[in-house]
């Protein structure tokens, strides 16, 4: 086996471990991002999360386009 063999061998490696590399990439974090964004979902890429958008009026109780109940001073 001669020098520049082996060093075509190293880049070989090389090129296969960078092909695996953006592999494993794609597939643990931009596939699963794609696929909830059309979802019409929220990706959360810190926690790698798929959630579904909660509208703040179903939190507070008021409806869009509606005033809030007056508050009572004393």
């Amino acid at each position: 086996m001669t020098l520049l063999t082996r060093v075509q061998y190293a880049y070989l490696g090389l090129f296969f471990f960078a092909c695996v590399g953006v592999y494993v990439y794609e597939a643990m974090y931009v596939w699963p991002a794609q696929k909830c964004e059309a979802q019409d979902r929220w990706w959360d890429p810190k926690d790698r999360a798929c959630a579904t958008p909660i509208p703040i009026w179903r939190i507070t109780g008021r409806r869009p386009g509606h005033a809030p109940a007056p508050t009572q001073q004393h």
